[in-house]
């Protein structure tokens, strides 16, 4: 890995979820708008917000703050914020009030993990938010849940000391995943690659080892063919696995096995799963007969590479970055349709508008998701040129939500329809 490949598997262990599949999480709700990475399902896509339907979308500047350093993206829940943060020499996840900007609590996670071979102090996970809860890794595999109002510690455990999970090279930065009563944690290693908590209580509820490597990915929750399940990108495979027990339901071992798995595997409706590796994506049919399955390796494409942001799904359509080019895949043929060089960054899909932010230049930008061109709607400054921006936007209702590794602002949606 070089320098810049480096920072960016970092800045991601952000990724997606199914894309369009049919999910069983809670998906989004009132009090959870934006409760995980990536959104309500996961996978880097979310509705409701004041941008539906709008042919001319304004964004207004509500708030902005310094912020320490870290990868973690903003969550929403309980009409509060969370995300992660260096400072002083210790790592924190905090609330952060949406209507000021102002920090809420902090609760530390340990001592700041420091940047290194071109990444930056801080943590690397983002806070999930359910029912009362945050749950929130550190870059040093200290797993916490917080009470939601308060930051208060209900329950910790240490990845490395009590799991045996080896430390990535970049520190840990899966994020959790919940699963009905259970929390699920990509942890790596022989003995637990994947672990289940009893969300209350902590309690080891199961854990598995279908791949023993460990990466930056964070698994998602989806139903293919109807059945629910875990899918999981590790470095050597691609799988999905049962959320009552984690029995291995299919595998599929990657083309590649260099390198860390850093981004989530996005699961289309038709079934079929994405897994993105740093040259090319592969795509695997996967299909039900009985009580067999199968995991079928499908086109290759190198269109799907040099990132660590989402891959969108949207009308048929694929939207990720090409190393600086923002482009739109045909999802059946992965055919080119347009490409838009933006310099690189991180795409989010709110109520079919692609939302980018630019990795390095600051510069927010809302277009339609359409296959015919790339059609841009409005452009804003919205964080510090030059400031490494390493995660999506978030969104809720009437704003959105931009961070990078020194600020935090908060937008407002405009304009007429």
């Amino acid at each position: 890995m070089n320098t810049s490949r480096r920072a960016a598997a970092l800045a991601l262990a952000l990724c997606a979820v199914p894309a369009g599949a049919e999910s069983p999480a809670a998906g989004r709700s009132a009090d959870a708008p934006w409760p995980q990475l990536w959104g309500p399902r996961g996978d880097g896509s979310a509705t409701g917000t004041r941008l539906a339907g709008s042919a001319t979308p304004s964004l207004r500047e509500v708030w902005r703050r310094p912020i320490g350093s870290a990868f973690s993206e903003l969550t929403i829940g309980g009409g509060r914020g969370y995300t992660g943060l260096a400072d002083g020499g210790k790592d924190y996840t905090v609330a952060i009030d949406l209507a000021s900007g102002k920090e809420l609590w902090r609760t530390p996670l340990g001592e700041t993990y420091k940047g290194h071979d071109g990444s930056r102090d801080g943590p690397v996970s983002t806070p999930t938010f359910h029912q009362g809860r945050v749950y929130m890794v550190s870059a040093y595999g200290v797993f916490q849940a917080l009470d939601a109002a308060t930051g208060k510690v209900a329950w910790q455990h240490d990845l490395q000391r009590d799991f045996g999970a080896p430390k990535p090279f970049y520190g840990f930065g899966t994020s959790a995943l919940v699963a009905g009563d259970r929390v699920v944690v990509q942890a790596g290693g022989e003995k637990n690659g994947l672990i289940a908590f009893d969300a209350k209580t902590g309690a080891k509820a199961w854990s598995v080892s279908h791949s023993t490597t460990s990466g930056y990915s964070t698994p998602v929750l989806a139903k293919i063919h109807g059945v629910p399940q875990i899918v999981v990108l590790a470095n050597d495979k691609v799988f999905g696995a049962s959320p009552k027990d984690g029995a291995l339901l299919w595998s599929a071992a990657l083309p590649q096995t260099q390198g860390e798995a850093a981004k989530s595997p996005l699961v289309l409706p038709d079934g079929r799963v994405l897994a993105a590796q740093w040259n090319e994506t592969t795509v695997y049919d996967v299909k039900k007969d009985g009580e067999t399955w199968t995991a079928t390796m499908g086109p290759r494409t190198p269109l799907l590479r040099n990132t660590y942001s989402a891959t969108v799904y949207h009308d048929g359509h694929l939207y990720s970055f090409n190393n600086q080019n923002l482009i739109c895949l045909d999802a059946k043929t992965l055919e080119a349709k347009w490409r838009q060089r933006l310099y690189g960054g991180f795409v989010t899909l709110i109520d079919g508008h692609l939302v980018t932010l630019s990795a390095s230049s600051g510069m927010l930008h809302v277009a339609a998701a359409s296959p015919a061109a790339y059609q841009e709607k409005v452009k804003v400054a919205a964080v510090n040129a030059g400031a490494m921006n390493s995660t999506g936007v978030s969104a809720a209702g009437d704003r959105l939500y931009v961070r990078n590794v020194e600020e935090l602002v908060a937008f407002e949606i405009g304009g007429g329809k």
